[in-house]
């Protein structure tokens, strides 16, 4: 079913419903008025000169315009292609470029970075659109499940962008298969407060075409999230871990919270995307929200692909049984693990199913160094015993993950080593209670020079996004190197602790 039918099916069983509430605004849509919304807006692109089958940008924060333009691109049968609001004007700029976007939508919060990225391909986000007058709206044709509905970029943007392809058959699989991760009843409500680049909104979108209701409530604040849980009458919300991190430490400085917000009794879950939980964050978090924590194991590649139920959690955890575990494959996910690597004795998981991707946009090498016959090579190390849990142990890609963001090492070094001062520089991650892990930098300095940490951090916060910018910098006469020429990451680690 296409992301077109899966709207239309959902306007026609429950029009009346609740689809979207912005509290901030006061905005809401039912679902037939979404309907007619994403219509209106597949008109208001054809107005724009828009062709079938160009690629969308979007750069604007979660609201229901970002939503309504989001899924309205797909409906009408558009690429949607969001932004990172947090990116730097040349990374915005590089990943526009290889996009080839035919228009650059930005609501008045990131005007001036779409305008400084982007120059006459920016619009500003409609607001409104038709939601009586019917006959404005545009009549879209059924789209084939093959064709390409979405642009997802992750990782590296400094240097050669890296777009993931998702198709209207592959979401349609994600949606399946979050439907049957966390079953929903309709009028539920989903209270999000995160970013819905570059994937996030399949979360949403899913939750909406099983009936239930989404609550957009900003950014996350630590501060309110538990109001919020409460004035919202959620069933259900995500977190990353890091956010989790800064809701438990709020509140132990906070003191205790009021029963109700600890009862909450319409809610019952809380999934945990991008890793699992360290134990002691585990034991926190149950002690404030109960038994009410999922994990989601998935990536922009294969959003969804593996689900660990808060009473299965529970259980694990009980048992002391809970580090590493990110759950069990989903229906359509099929899952074998590579040859076994020591130390770890665990082998790279490899991924199948009708979710993945159909590759990363424009770059058929990359794509068939991951993807070969049908599988995804993860780049995450696990282990499955025989009722097919999965635990993550490690990684055999050098990717650091960060506050649920991944950055790609050789991205932060090539913006080190374009300053003057640095001669060499290897970037790597450290476990952080916070972050999950933090970027670090090892640093040689040419002869003669001499740079302040702070100064060199400022050199990257101005081309870097915010979450890739180094959090530490050690500065060493040399690389200690193996006989072959790499970098002994361990022994950086070390020095780092000392």
């Amino acid at each position: 079913m296409s992301v077109q039918n899966l709207f239309l099916n959902a306007a026609a069983r429950w029009p009346d419903t609740v689809a979207l509430h912005e509290p901030a605004t006061g905005q809401m849509l039912s679902f037939g008025d979404m309907q007619t919304a994403l219509q209106g807006f597949g008109a208001f692109l054809a107005a724009q000169g828009v062709t079938p089958g160009a690629r969308v940008g979007i750069l604007a924060d979660a609201s229901i315009p970002y939503l309504i333009a989001d899924y309205g691109s797909m409906v009408c049968g558009y690429v949607r292609v969001p932004f990172d609001p947090s990116l730097s004007v040349e990374e915005l700029r590089n990943q526009i470029s290889d996009a080839d976007i035919a228009i650059l939508l930005h609501d008045p919060t990131h005007a001036e970075l779409a305008e400084q990225a982007a120059g006459a391909t920016c619009v500003s986000l409609p607001t409104n659109w038709p939601i009586s007058d019917a006959p404005t709206a545009l009549t879209v044709s059924e789209t084939a499940l093959s064709t390409l509905a979405s642009l997802n970029y992750t990782g590296g943007t400094t240097g050669h962008p890296k777009a993931v392809m998702h198709t209207q058959g592959s979401l349609n699989a994600v949606v399946n298969n979050i439907g049957l991760a966390r079953p929903t009843d309709v009028g539920d409500v989903l209270l999000n407060v995160r970013p819905l680049w570059p994937i996030a909104s399949v979360s949403v979108l899913a939750h909406l075409c099983h009936g239930g209701t989404v609550v957009l409530g900003g950014r996350f604040n630590p501060a309110t999230f538990l109001s919020l849980l409460e004035t919202t009458k959620a069933a259900y919300s995500s977190l990353v871990p890091t956010q989790i991190a800064r809701l438990v430490q709020y509140i132990a400085e906070q003191g205790d919270v009021p029963e109700s917000r600890k009862t909450l009794p319409f809610f019952r879950s809380l999934d945990v995307g991008a890793a699992s939980l360290p134990s002691e964050l585990l034991e926190k978090a149950m002690s404030l929200l109960g038994p009410r924590l999922s994990i989601l194991y998935g990536m922009t590649e294969a959003p969804w692909s593996f689900y660990l139920p808060a009473p299965e959690l529970t259980a694990l955890h009980a048992a002391g049984n809970s580090i590493g575990a990110v759950g069990f494959p989903l229906r359509q996910v099929q899952v074998r693990l590579s040859a076994i690597i020591p130390p770890l004795n665990a082998g790279e998981v490899k991924i199948c199913g009708p979710h993945l991707m159909a590759g990363y946009w424009k770059q058929p090498e990359k794509t068939a160094s991951v993807l070969q016959d049908g599988w995804l090579a993860t780049g995450d190390l696990g282990v499955m015993d025989n009722t097919h849990l999965l635990k993550i142990v490690g990684r055999s890609k050098e990717i650091i993950r960060s506050g649920g963001m991944s950055i790609q090492p050789s991205e932060v070094v090539e913006c080190l080593l374009s300053h003057s001062s640095v001669a060499e520089a290897h970037v790597f991650g450290a476990a952080d209670p916070e972050w999950g892990e933090r970027a670090c930098a090892a640093i040689v300095l040419h002869a003669d020079t001499y740079i302040q940490e702070a100064d060199l951090i400022l050199h990257c916060k101005q081309r870097l996004s915010r979450h890739k910018v180094p959090k530490q910098i050690l500065f060493v006469s040399h690389l200690p190197r193996s006989h072959y020429g790499k970098v002994q990451q361990a022994k950086l680690l070390k020095l780092l602790e000392a």
